[in-house]
């Protein structure tokens, strides 16, 4: 593939993940949904990663907050400190006490409240990737 290939590759995976969030949300499946919205962003920031550092693969780490810094981003005042926050959602909630954690506070009002800044966070890093 080419690196552009690659970059498309992530940005496509992502937006499935996100109908798979979306459709978890649906089905009241808020801890799912909520690590595929991670997942979204993740790729969607691997792809960013690509572009950037024109590499055909990006670090395999699930950590937001790496892949933002290795990159060229500058996204507006707020949105690092929330990648934070969705690092809270990732593969980590398998664990008990942490998945316990999630499960308290993930709740349809939750998702709501989210999905409104994942969007937005969602069209800021597909407008970046296709610059």
């Amino acid at each position: 593939m080419t690196l552009n290939e690659h970059i498309h590759w992530w940005k496509d995976d992502a937006l499935r993940s996100w109908e798979t969030a979306v459709f978890n949300k649906d089905g009241k499946q808020y801890v799912f949904s909520l690590f595929a919205f991670h997942l979204t962003i993740e790729k969607l920031l691997k792809a960013v990663w690509i572009k950037d550092n024109k590499a055909e693969y990006p670090p395999r780490t699930h950590d937001l907050t790496i892949l933002y810094n290795q990159s060229d981003l500058d996204l507006p005042n707020g949105w690092y400190d929330y990648l934070g926050t969705i690092n809270e959602w990732n593969i980590e909630g398998r664990y008990p006490d942490y998945k316990l954690k999630i499960y308290k506070r993930a709740s349809q009002e939750y998702l709501e409240e989210h999905l409104i800044k994942l969007t937005e966070l969602k069209d800021l890093l597909i407008k970046k990737i296709d610059e």
